[in-house]
């Protein structure tokens, strides 16, 4: 899907020729007058995603290529508004506002609609009670058929996340944690609507050069600041393709010595091109060789967690930003074979916490993609906070925090 990053990329879009009004895509000159019209217009374009301008007038060929910036006030209210009151479910959108430079209360109002799981959306307001969709030339009533087909959709992508959670945690690579010597963080994260095309739509942002998209993606993994001196994926050597649609980025893969970093103790972030993505990092928790204690104490290594959580979620919100992706995502973490694991932090504070008393931590959620990029701490934070909290007997702390959230604070 098609964001403008600025007025003047607009412009030069609708003046070049760059837009074209089809199934994903509609400009039109103002907001209708009339609500129905206006919810017909969102309900259609959430069937399968797209963008509703507003400020733009079709030229002689009925193609969009005329500026015709409109007065903003009010007009994001306006379409939020029909958004919230008549049309069920209630689908999500986004706004983004194109000011002009010489007067910022007028511009063109871009309408972000993605792809909805809930599908299809139903036009209530003057008693209309119909189903709409898209095609190349402006909106169509949905048949009996097409609406089936959506409901059922619906069903499927009523996704449980605790049984997306149990194949992530089956997909290690070394077989199950064993509590006392080493625990494992695995993570998930995949669009509500999975695209097939994502990945494509992602190497055609960068003009077809899937390197460029590589190097782009390995630069927001080590934007996450690293003050870890484990295995994390900030210091994963390269990509490497595995089959035909995934990519991985995995720190044991700067030599074929196997012995030079056991596969517990990686760090393994997977891209796959419809947008799943998957996490394994080994060295979660681990017995603490070099300490004189007898047996040695087993430790939960918070940064190592938090570090590598941070960095796969970046990851992910370059990659969907990069494919366009817009919608709801769904998450979830497995931290397992932790029970009797005491903090790393404390213990490295000469301080004591109470041993983990369950076998694992485990967490999913759903999300707005735009989450990723716009607070990328929050999904982190929700995912691992309670583990945080319970391996510290009960205090909060931000394991990558640099200022005062980095210190203790008892609840």
């Amino acid at each position: 899907m098609w964001r403008p990053q600025s007025i003047e990329e607009f412009e030069q879009a609708v003046t070049t020729g760059a837009l074209e009004e089809k199934h994903d895509f509609d400009a039109k000159r103002e907001l209708p007058s009339n609500g129905k019209e206006l919810a017909k217009d969102i309900a259609a374009m959430s069937t399968d995603g797209g963008a509703l301008v507003y400020g733009v007038e079709e030229d002689g060929n009925e193609q969009p290529r005329i500026p015709t910036p409109l007065e903003l006030a009010g007009a994001r209210e306006r379409v939020d508004q029909v958004a919230q009151h008549s049309i069920s479910p209630t689908p999500r959108i986004e706004f983004v506002l194109l000011r002009l430079p010489d007067d910022d209360g007028r511009g063109y109002l871009v309408v972000l609609i993605p792809a909805s799981p809930q599908a299809p959306h139903q036009v209530t307001v003057g008693d209309d009670r119909r189903y709409y969709g898209r095609c190349e030339t402006g909106n169509r009533r949905l048949s009996e058929i097409e609406i089936a087909r959506l409901y059922e959709r619906r069903e499927r992508l009523n996704v449980d996340r605790e049984k997306l959670l149990e194949q992530c945690i089956a997909s290690s690579p070394v077989g199950p944690a064993v509590p006392g010597k080493h625990g494992y963080l695995q993570a998930f994260a995949q669009p509500a609507l999975r695209d097939d095309q994502l990945w494509d739509h992602a190497v055609e942002r960068e003009q077809g050069n899937e390197q460029l998209l590589l190097r782009h993606l390995g630069e927001s993994v080590r934007s996450v600041r690293a003050d870890w001196g484990g295995a994390h994926l900030g210091v994963a050597p390269n990509w490497r393709q595995r089959g035909a649609d995934k990519w991985s980025l995995d720190t044991g893969l700067a030599t074929d010595d196997p012995d030079a970093l056991p596969v517990r103790r990686r760090a393994i972030a997977d891209l796959s091109m419809d947008g799943r993505c998957y996490l394994f990092y080994g060295g979660a928790a681990d017995a603490n060789e070099r300490s004189e204690g007898n047996p040695p104490p087993f430790l939960l290594y918070e940064r190592g967690l938090s570090l590598n959580l941070a960095q796969f979620l970046a990851l992910v919100g370059s990659f969907f930003e990069a494919g366009g992706l817009y919608g709801q995502i769904d998450v979830g973490m497995a931290v397992t074979g932790i029970r009797g694991a005491t903090s790393a932090h404390l213990y490295n504070d000469h301080l004591g916490s109470t041993p983990y008393q369950d076998e694992g931590a485990f967490r999913t959620g759903r999300f707005d993609a735009r989450l990723l990029t716009e607070d990328p701490t929050a999904i982190r934070r929700y995912l691992l906070d309670r583990l945080l909290k319970a391996i510290s007997d009960g205090q909060e702390w931000d394991p990558l925090a640099s200022g005062p959230e980095s210190q203790w604070r008892r609840v």
